[in-house]
């Protein structure tokens, strides 16, 4: 994986899917929010709800969402689909300039976790102007394979 990053523009993204609510993350529960990430999307798998989004998704790539809402870290898993239920909800990424981290080769949720640790480990403290932290992260699942995955970590350059 390398210790590089660029910035890249990206329009505005509607994403339709599942959102949970998980505990904010520090650095003593860092990997219990990571197994909870997976759990849901585990979940979503599961249950087919995430394979029919993917089946109408216009663009193939699956999407997860972080953001902080009431204190609490909501993780949003979707696809940009035509496909809808009455239990889906929907996001909207805003159009503008973003930090990409790429990552591949290996179970997705480890590399999305080496990439966030990367971003505000390494690339944050020297680049403080990237990020004002009021602001959200994109995970994107490139390939489909989340096994042997190819990634992006998206977050919006805070201008």
């Amino acid at each position: 994986m390398t210790q590089t990053y660029k910035i890249q523009q990206f329009p505005e993204l509607t994403i339709t899917g599942y959102a949970t609510q998980l505990p904010l993350p520090t650095m003593t529960n860092i990997e219990q929010v990571s197994t909870l990430k997976s759990q849901h999307f585990m979940a979503l798998a599961q249950s087919g709800q995430f394979a029919e989004l993917m089946s109408a998704s216009r663009d193939k790539i699956g999407y997860a969402l972080s953001s902080v809402v009431d204190q609490q870290l909501e993780y949003f898993a979707g696809a940009n689909t035509t496909a809808t239920s009455a239990t889906t909800e929907t996001r909207t990424l805003p159009a503008g300039d973003y930090v990409v981290l790429q990552g591949k080769g290996g179970p997705s949720r480890q590399l999305f976790d080496q990439l966030i640790g990367q971003f505000f480990g390494t690339i944050l403290p020297e680049n403080q102007h990237l990020y004002t932290g009021d602001s959200f992260v994109i995970e994107a699942l490139l390939n489909g394979n989340p096994n042997d995955a190819v990634v992006e970590l998206r977050i919006p350059v805070s201008h």
